[in-house]
C-alpha cells in the first residue's frame, strides 16, 4: 500500500495530535492519582487536650475519623481523659449535674457510653491513643480522685466536645505491632512486649468497659503493692504511670504508642464491676510484665 505525501503527513499529523492528546490524558491520570493519594491524610490529626488542677484545655470541636488525641498533664496531680459519649440530646453539662447525685457505686445512666481516651502520664509528661470516633456530642472527663477521694470530675473536670462529620477521606489506622485482647478480667499480649517503640492494638471482647493503666514498678516493687497504694494514696507510689488507655467499651478497638524501658510492669484495670461495683482489680484484672 502506498501513501501520497498529502496522506503521509496527515497521517503524521494524526498520531502527532494522538500521542500528545495520550500524553495530556497520562498526565491527567496522573494528577488525578495524586490527588486521591492528597486526599487520604497520611496520619491522623493529632488533637491536644492539656489537663490542670482542675479543668481541661481542649478543643471545642474536632472532626470525625481516625484522630489521635494527645493527653499533656500540666498539673501536680494524676489526670487522664475518659471520653464520654452522650446520646438522647443530653450535653456536658447535663452530665456535671448528674455527677452530683450519683454514689460510686451507681450505673451510669444510659445515655452515657465510654470512649477511650488517653490514660493518666505522671505528672508533667504526656500520653495519647488513636482511634475512630463517630460524630456526635462528648464530654472529655476525669474520674481520677485526689488524696481526699474526690474524683476530680466532681471539682469541675469535665468539658464539652463537638465531633463533627468529615467531609473527606479518613486517615488510614496505625500499623501495630502488638495485640490486645481485653476480656473479663484480663489481658491477652501477643507478642510479648520488649524494650523500645511498639504500638498496640487493643480490642476490647469483653462484656463490658475495661482500661489499661500502665506503671512501671519501682525496683523491688510488684504490681499488688501499687493496687494497695491506689487504696489510700499515703507515701511514695511504688510505680511511675505510663498512660494507657481509659475505659473503653465492649467491641472497641483502640491503638495505643508505648516507649518502654527494660523493667517491671504493671497493668491494671480500675473501672467498676457493672454487676457488684467493685473496681475489676478485686476481679483478679491485674497483672505484672517483665519487659526486656
Amino acid at each position: 500500500m502506498r501513501f501520497s505525501l498529502a496522506k503521509a503527513s496527515a497521517a503524521g499529523m494524526l498520531v502527532g495530535v494522538l500521542a500528545a492528546c495520550a500524553g495530556d490524558n497520562a498526565a491527567k491520570g496522573a494528577d488525578s492519582t495524586a490527588a486521591a493519594a492528597a486526599a487520604v491524610p497520611a496520619a491522623p490529626v493529632v488533637y491536644t487536650i492539656t489537663a490542670k488542677d482542675f479543668s481541661f484545655d481542649a478543643p471545642d470541636t474536632i472532626t470525625a475519623g481516625m484522630v489521635t488525641l494527645k493527653l499533656v498533664n500540666q498539673g501536680p496531680e494524676l489526670h487522664h481523659v475518659q471520653l464520654l459519649r452522650l446520646s438522647d440530646g443530653k450535653t456536658a453539662a447535663d452530665l456535671s449535674e448528674g455527677l452530683k447525685h450519683m454514689k460510686p457505686t451507681d450505673a451510669p445512666p444510659p445515655w452515657v457510653h465510654d470512649v477511650a481516651g488517653p490514660n493518666a502520664p505522671v505528672p508533667g509528661a504526656e500520653s495519647s491513643i488513636t482511634e475512630q470516633l463517630e460524630p456526635g456530642t462528648y464530654a472529655i472527663v476525669c474520674f481520677i480522685p485526689g488524696a481526699d477521694k474526690v474524683p476530680h470530675a466532681m471539682k469541675g473536670m469535665v468539658r464539652a466536645l463537638t465531633v463533627l462529620p468529615a467531609s473527606g477521606a479518613a486517615a488510614p489506622a496505625p500499623t501495630a505491632d502488638v495485640t490486645v485482647t481485653l476480656t473479663d478480667y484480663a489481658w491477652e499480649i501477643t507478642p510479648a512486649i520488649t524494650a523500645g517503640k511498639h504500638i498496640l492494638r487493643l480490642e476490647n471482647k469483653a462484656a463490658q468497659s475495661h482500661e489499661m493503666f500502665i506503671a512501671q514498678l519501682e525496683p523491688g516493687k510488684k504490681a499488688a503493692d501499687l493496687a494497695t497504694w491506689v487504696e489510700n494514696m499515703k507515701g511514695p507510689p511504688p510505680g511511675k504511670p505510663m498512660g494507657g488507655i481509659s475505659g473503653m467499651a465492649a467491641g472497641d478497638v483502640v491503638y495505643l504508642p508505648v516507649d518502654l524501658a527494660p523493667g517491671e510492669y504493671g497493668i491494671f484495670c480500675f473501672l467498676p464491676d457493672s454487676k457488684d461495683g467493685k473496681m475489676h482489680i478485686a476481679h483478679g484484672m491485674m497483672t505484672q510484665i517483665t519487659v526486656k
